[in-house]
């Protein structure tokens, strides 16, 4: 264990059974992850098949998995890595017949594909119509949240049990799960294969961003193997509450755990460090934790009043002549501010990357209608990716109903049905896919290229092409359902690459674990960060949005600049607008 401070040792070299490491933001817990199975490796003789390590992102799981080959060589291939979500699907892949579902042939559906479906079955319960929600939406979301977040499932008595009945019974027809199901099944899969879990040690990164199911999972996955669980995090950087995170269930449960203090920080100049500290320490719902700075090389905090978009553009060349173009990002609040930013650089052809635009790409209807070919090759009983195609399949409504209607009397899935039917008269180019196309090898490459010059796509189709093809090009020798499962994962971070020599743009969220030298946030206004809904909320969301910020700050190695927004603000109207400065700035400096 070489290259480790007394902190960072402490928590690798514990015997204890269960243990919360909190680390600070540049704090080295990468390492400490690493060292800790690489002790239980070699000085504990612990076989990498009994370990499991569970990160926040991919990007994450791909950096964790590299440092582990690098360190204990060939046997970290025998560790099960990845994100809880890519966990769960190798899973149920493998057992999920004990569940009802063919684990083979299973398929995840993307959130356009979830809210299409869901419209359906409302439509067929006559619960929407026309453009109505019989039943106010928000309940329906609160239902379906409940149940990704917690593992709830509505009373029998809930206004909302139908239709959350209606398509969880669509989608096990189709032999297909939503993302936030894939850990709702992986929960009721764990008992049932007990036996095959050789589980002794179980490693959690950003465990303060779980929410209430996923630290259910890892708590039974404990108790069922009888593992040690190791769960590394900063309650300080939670911030997706909004998403079912409950960074307070550390608070509530800190007496369980032996808990590491790892409080150097390595990355950020002190005066980073001292300011984010500073900022930090206004909230109340933190388990106390400072960091500190370990650098000596001193840094700076610049903050820039009357910086709207236009001023912040004109800046961009200065800031690009202090630092090589990639180790600058700039970060929001928000998607709003940094759209205006892209569309400014876009006019005066300054070269950029702005992480999201991909998963925009993925949550097209283009994109998904595209990849429901590629699903029906892999799973053939998926009615719901049927039902997007048809149109260009080339059938009436009349001839799907006659679909449908055949396929219930003969217990088939509407794709198979429509095979068995199909006739020379019917064919096109597009339905020839399915035939065209070997469905026992999936080669991707060959059946992507017929598909795209079967029909005549929209441009958009290009952008379709550039994403599919750059997988392959990375991934030579996969299969469909290799890709697809890749797909089924996908986040954020995947759009952010070591060699990405431009200026990056990117939300607060999607910054989370990065760093650079130099760091720009935008829009340091109240009403901005913190948000309004936070402001009217009151102190519980200032809380989440002061995290936010601090993650924002502790991005920066070097340089971080401040942009403000105009305070006051005259419309063509006449109509005036506050924007005061955000409080944090205020909190930071102590003022």
């Amino acid at each position: 264990m070489v290259n480790l401070d007394s902190q960072q040792y402490a928590a690798v070299d514990t015997d204890s059974r269960q243990v919360l490491c909190l680390a600070g933001a540049g704090s080295g817990k990468t390492r400490v992850l690493v060292e800790r199975i690489a002790h239980l490796i070699e000085n504990k003789k612990v076989s990498p098949y009994e370990i499991m390590a569970c990160s926040f992102t991919r990007k994450a799981s791909g950096e964790l998995r590299k440092r582990f080959e690098e360190r204990v060589g060939r046997g970290a291939h025998h560790i099960t890595m990845g994100t809880i979500h890519s966990i769960s699907l190798r899973y149920l892949k493998r057992f999920g017949e004990l569940i009802g579902l063919r684990g083979k042939n299973l398929t995840v559906y993307s959130e356009f594909e979830e809210n299409y479906l869901l419209r359906e079955c409302a439509i067929d319960l006559g619960i929407y119509k026309g453009k109505a929600w019989k039943i106010p939406k928000r309940e329906i979301d609160a239902v379906f949240n409940d149940y990704y977040e917690k593992g709830l499932i509505p009373p029998e008595d809930h206004p909302c049990t139908p239709i959350f009945n209606e398509f969880i019974s669509r989608c096990r027809e189709n032999n297909s799960l939503t993302y936030g199901a894939l850990l709702c099944g992986f929960k009721i899969l764990l008992p049932l294969i007990k036996q095959y879990l050789n589980l002794k040690h179980i490693f959690v990164d950003e465990c303060q961003d779980l929410d209430l199911l996923q630290w259910k999972i890892f708590n039974e996955l404990r108790d069922l193997c009888g593992a040690s669980l190791f769960v590394v995090g900063d309650i300080d950087q939670s911030i997706y509450s909004w998403r079912g995170a409950i960074p307070e269930y550390l608070i509530e449960h800190q007496a369980e755990f032996e808990i590491f203090k790892i409080e150097n920080n390595y990355r950020s100049c002190p005066e980073i460090v001292e300011a984010a500290n500073r900022l930090i320490e206004h909230n109340e719902s933190r388990i106390p934790r400072t960091m500190k700075a370990t650098r000596e090389a001193a840094g700076d905090i610049r903050i820039m009043p009357n910086m709207d978009t236009e001023a912040i553009v004109k800046k961009i060349l200065t800031f690009a002549d202090r630092s090589r173009d990639k180790d600058i990002c700039f970060l929001s609040r928000n998607h709003f501010l940094l759209k205006k930013l892209a569309s400014c650089l876009d006019v005066i052809n300054f070269p950029y990357i702005y992480i999201g635009r991909q998963m925009e790409l993925i949550e097209s209807p283009l994109f998904r209608i595209f990849h429901s070919f590629l699903k029906l090759l892999v799973n053939p009983f998926d009615n719901f990716s049927f039902l997007l195609i048809r149109d260009l399949l080339g059938l009436s409504r009349p001839q799907y109903n006659e679909i449908r209607l055949k396929a219930t009397q003969k217990s088939k899935s509407h794709f198979q049905t429509w095979v068995e039917s199909r006739t020379e008269e019917s064919s096109n180019r597009v339905s020839d896919f399915f035939y065209k196309t070997d469905r026992t090898s999936f080669e991707l490459e060959e059946s992507f290229m017929y598909l795209v010059s079967a029909y005549d796509w929209p441009e958009e189709i290009d952008l379709v092409r550039t994403f599919v093809t750059s997988w392959m090009a990375d991934n030579s020798n996969k299969t469909i359902s290799d890709y697809l499962d890749w797909l089924a994962t996908y986040d954020y971070s995947d759009e952010i690459k070591e060699d990405d020599s431009k200026l990056k743009l990117m939300s607060i969220h999607q910054s989370k674990g990065l760093e650079f030298p130099l760091v720009v946030i935008i829009g340091a206004n109240e009403g901005i960060i913190p948000s309004k809904q936070s402001i009217e909320a009151g102190d519980s969301e200032i809380e989440g949005e002061r995290r936010l910020f601090y993650v924002a700050l502790t991005r920066a190695e070097d340089s971080a600049v401040i942009c403000i927004r105009s305070e006051r603000k005259e419309d063509e109207r006449g109509r005036v607008f506050e924007n005061p400065v955000s409080r944090f700035i205020k909190e930071m400096k102590n003022e």
